[in-house]
């Protein structure tokens, strides 16, 4: 299985906001703003902190993808 999070890049977009002003605004570190970056999974701690930015759930941030 892999992660996108495309939907959390488009939601950073329609905010008129930076990768580094996501990161300020989660008060998440550049190592988890690099694995978000790769499509690679992070701590649940992450996705919650982004959750509380976008006032949203985690569907909304992110997507899991079936590989065969």
């Amino acid at each position: 299985m892999a992660v996108s999070y495309n939907k959390l890049w488009n939601l950073v977009r329609q905010n008129k906001m930076k990768k580094g002003d996501l990161a300020r605004a989660a008060e998440i570190s550049n190592y988890w703003m690099s694995k978000l970056n790769h499509d690679e999974p992070v701590q649940m701690e992450v996705m919650l902190r982004l959750c509380k930015v976008f006032h949203c759930d985690i569907g909304d941030l992110m997507e899991v993808i079936e590989e065969e």
